[in-house]
């Protein structure tokens, strides 16, 4: 280490020196900070020794040696260059030093006569050779030691001797007296050796770095050192390997511990756990005067400040540093003290924790440590921290003996597991079903049970539960009162196949609900549940818009948003809803709550789907399963599965969407309202690739299903509109006409993307003359603010379609226009290049031939023209590739060309080239 800022040590050593070697001994206490310096300031000193007149000895105290009686003085005699006789005097003064102590029944101290002559083996010397004797780390020094320095030092006003004695100026050893002995005798001196100054380390930092890096970083090498050398070239080197505070700052942190006295050690130890320097002395152990002079080195040497340790890494380094049993007990210890001194529950909690649950159990068996983990457990659901819930949690059943309760905590655990990933819980549930037939568990934890069962399709058990519950009696206090109606509603808009196991309602209009929080939790559910029994009404879209106004993100559960934002989407109103789900996504994503975030991207991709945004419908249904894994949604996995299915199948990717429904998924799912969805998503996949009859079966059982359950609404699966363009494919024009007659007549008021896709598959179904009409008022509605962006494109393309049947060409090349434009925009490309072959073949070719190419070449040029590929063209009309290009060579050279990208101008005219822009975007 460079000796920097250590210039006015060295002149008082180098006066007292020469006052030494002219018969004037002196004494020296230097004194600092741990790791301040002081050892290479007196090694350092001990190279200029010789060039004063002086002979260098040097001995180093340590922890590990105390226990040798005179070491530190066999160290002093070892390094003396002694004459043969005063060598063999010494050794033999320090065996019989060492015999005494050892005696049976002796007391530590050595004789006088040793002593004595030990002090005077080095006094001779002295006579012949000026001493310059260094003991380095003086208080680490063995008693016996010590004893024979303060002799020599109480001898030393006409000896040729300078004694220089490092000693940690602010170490925490109070009981060691030999410093203050020492600096009472009049040939002692002190010198002080201080931490860098911010220029001491732009000094220092610049003698290995240089000067521009040392005008750049000193300044904050300051502040994480305090000065400290050991530490600033620690920083240095780490600076050197690319780093920054990395490993050596670590190892330095931990030596300068080292040097430093035990008390340092058990102090910061203690602040580690606690995090703040009050109350340190209770959990350590000292008295608050050594405690204080503890901080106080810690501090001076650079690991601390009043706010805390100077840097991260010095903290790791430390924590890393204690043993786990050592940091379990202390934060044991703090878990008492806290509650001793009236701290929150939170920090107690904190403390538990991080203790653990020790062998014995000490601290848990406490009467106060359940209901604190309790507490501080329902504190944290409440701020959304749902990690540190389901870990007080655990810890409180891990240590809970008393039957009832334990089942009382294991459904909070259930409850706060499920922000996280609810399939983490399903383990625990046979374990409350349980404890549910042995009467200890009871209200809304039982209903916290019903609903994971249902969840997981554990159907069994639920329907247990619930007949549990319907007992009378059950719903005594208002929470469960509320969890009661909350649950019923529940049933009736996910699960209706469960509503009658809880038997009849009991009384009217709404409970008295325990909480804010529950009553907008109830509201909500109870607008999905009128919405999807009753249809769009305007008092629940009213309802669900002042459930979102108030609800904030961290509520129980996702229930209150998820129930309002599927309310406003099922009655059409999903432009508001988009505005909201994206609020309460942006929010959860910051809490850290897997569970929350993946049931609102689900919820986003359902609102995006019914509004004709495919790519977003496909990117939040993903989404929600890679955030949550499948087998952790249970029976609500057909909700996203479905959105993913039914929006690859518009986008015309069947492939993917047929690795979708290869998905396996619960058998129990068909019996919930989740189940219907994937009906839905399946014939529509069955519709677009042409298995009409397999389309028909999945949406009849789809509909039998919502009139048995009394949730048939177009808003929620407009599966009759299906069925009836299934009828159409089918060639059953006037079953279509009548399926969509039974709904209109059956639902007056729909969404507009509900009535604007109905009449776009009537206008199929009637006689051509009357099809342009019906499709302009279905696009009219389609594109409204809550329409279709996808019914819409198809309902263009069906314009085009009919006026090209009257013979309206012109027109029909603007309706398709439009329709490759919407349709492009919502990446539906099966739909773009299904335009782009109508477009081409049903052109009129001049009489005389023109250009000379037959209808096959012409078709296959039509589609090059758009960028489809020769296999895409093969494909779609059912030849062989080879094929393809034999036309395509024949068109070249009958249109005199040479490549692929000059068709478009002379095939289709603007309508193709703005078919080929739509295609490439």
């Amino acid at each position: 280490m460079e000796l920097v800022e250590r210039e006015a040590p060295l002149a008082r050593l180098t006066t007292l020196a020469e006052q030494a070697r002219d018969g004037h001994g002196r004494a020296v206490l230097v004194s600092g900070p741990v790791a301040a310096g002081k050892s290479v300031l007196v090694h350092h000193f001990a190279d200029r020794a010789p060039g004063l007149g002086l002979l260098p000895l040097s001995a180093l105290g340590s922890r590990d040696e105390r226990h040798l009686t005179l070491g530190v003085m066999r160290q002093l005699v070892d390094d003396a260059p002694l004459d043969p006789e005063n060598r063999a005097r010494a050794v033999a003064l320090i065996e019989e030093g060492v015999h005494g102590a050892r005696r049976p029944g002796g007391e530590e101290r050595v004789d006088d006569t040793v002593v004595h002559g030990l002090s005077a083996v080095l006094l001779d010397l002295a006579e012949r050779h000026p001493l310059y004797l260094a003991v380095d780390d003086v208080e680490q020094a063995d008693q016996a030691s010590l004893t024979c320095l303060a002799y020599l030092a109480r001898r030393l006003n006409s000896a040729r001797v300078l004694a220089v004695f490092t000693h940690n100026g602010h170490g925490c050893d109070t009981a060691f007296r030999f410093g203050a002995d020492l600096l009472r005798q009049p040939t002692c001196h002190r010198v002080e050796v201080t931490p860098l100054s911010p220029a001491g380390v732009r000094k220092l930092t610049a003698l290995h770095l240089g000067g521009s890096v040392a005008d750049a970083r000193y300044a904050d090498w300051h502040a994480d050192s305090g000065g400290n050398p050991l530490l600033v070239e620690a920083l240095v080197r780490d600076y050197l390997g690319g780093g920054e505070a990395g490993p050596r700052y670590r190892e330095a942190v931990l030596s300068s511990l080292r040097r430093g006295c035990p008390d340092m050690v058990h102090v910061l130890a203690g602040y580690v756990v606690l995090g703040e320097l009050d109350h340190l002395d209770g959990l350590v152990d000292l008295s608050p005067a050594r405690t204080t002079e503890a901080v106080h080195a810690l501090i001076a040497g650079g690991l601390l400040t009043m706010d805390g340790f100077r840097h991260p890494a010095a903290r790791d380094a430390v924590v890393g540093a204690i043993e786990a049993g050592e940091l379990a007990r202390l934060h044991a210890r703090a878990a008492v003290l806290a509650h001793e001194r009236g701290a929150g529950t939170t920090v107690i909690a904190d403390h538990l924790l991080r203790a653990g649950a020790p062998a014995d159990g000490s601290v848990l068996q406490e009467p106060w440590a359940l209901p604190t983990l309790e507490d501080a457990a329902a504190h944290a659901v409440r701020d959304g921290a749902a990690g540190r819930a389901v870990d007080c949690l655990r810890l409180a059943r891990l240590v809970c003996a008393e039957p009832r309760r334990r089942a009382r905590i294991t459904a909070a655990l259930v409850r706060a597991e499920w922000c996280i990933n609810p399939g983490v819980s399903s383990g625990r549930l046979g374990e409350l079903v349980e404890a549910m037939r042995e009467g200890g568990l009871r209200g809304a934890d039982a209903l916290t049970l019903a609903r994971a069962l249902l969840w997981h399709g554990r159907f069994d058990q639920a329907q247990e539960v619930l007949g549990h519950l319907a007992v009378a009696g059950q719903a005594t206090d208002p929470e469960t009162a509320t969890e009661l109606q909350i649950t019923r509603r529940r049933l009736r808009h996910s699960y209706p196949s469960f509503l009658a196991a809880l038997g009849p309602r009991s009384g009217t209009g709404r409970p008295p609900t325990h909480s804010v929080s529950a009553d907008r939790r109830l509201r909500a559910v109870s607008a999905l549940a009128a919405v999807l029994g009753e249809g769009p009404h305007p008092e629940a879209v009213s309802m669900a818009q002042r459930v979102l106004h108030g609800t904030r993100p961290d509520e129980l559960s996702t229930e209150t948003v998820e129930s309002a934002l599927l309310a406003l989407a099922f009655s059409g109103r999903a432009e508001r809803a988009t505005a909201w789900c994206d609020l309460f996504l942006d929010q959860v994503r910051a809490r850290h709550t897997p569970s929350r975030q993946a049931r609102l991207s689900a919820v986003r991709a359902e609102i995006s789907l019914r509004r004709g945004d495919l790519s977003d419908a496909r990117r939040y249904a993903g989404e929600a399963l890679a955030v949550l894994p499948a087998i952790s949604w249970g029976v609500t996995v057909g909700a996203p599965l479905s959105t993913l299915i039914l929006a690859t199948t518009a986008m015309g990717r069947y492939d993917e969407a047929q690795t979708y429904l290869d998905h396996r998924v619960p058998e129990a799912m068909f019996d919930t309202r989740y189940g219907m969805h994937y009906h839905y998503a399946r014939a529509r996949f069955g519709l677009a690739t042409g298995h009409l009859e397999m389309a028909l079966e999945d949406l009849r059982r789809c509909g039998a299903k919502l009139c048995q359950w009394g949730i048939d609404t177009p808003g929620l699966i407009p599966w009759r509109t299906d069925v009836a363009e299934v009828y159409l494919g089918l060639g059953r024009p006037d079953e279509a006409k009548r399926m969509l007659e039974e709904q209109s007549a059956k639902f007056t008021v729909m969404p507009n993307r509900v009535r604007g896709t109905a009449i776009r598959v009537l206008a199929g179904a009637g006689a051509p003359a009357r099809r342009p009409a019906l499709l302009r008022q279905a696009a009219e509605l389609l594109q409204s603010d809550d329409g279709d962006r996808y019914e819409l494109a198809l309902a263009f393309a069906d314009l085009a379609r009919a006026y090209r049947t009257l013979g309206e060409f012109r027109r029909a090349a603007a309706a398709e226009r439009r329709a490759v434009s919407v349709a492009a925009d919502c990446q539906a490309e099966a739909l773009v290049r299904g335009l782009a072959v109508e477009s081409a073949t049903a052109a009129p070719t001049p009489a005389d031939g023109g250009d000379g190419l037959t209808e096959a070449e012409r078709r296959v040029a039509a589609m090059a023209a758009v960028g489809c590929s020769n296999r895409e063209i093969a494909e779609d009309l059912h030849v062989t590739v080879s094929t393809v290009e034999q036309h395509l060579t024949r068109t070249y050279r009958k249109l005199r060309i040479s490549r692929r990208a000059e068709l478009p101008s002379l095939l289709g005219g603007s309508a193709t080239v703005d078919l080929t822009d739509a295609r490439r975007r």
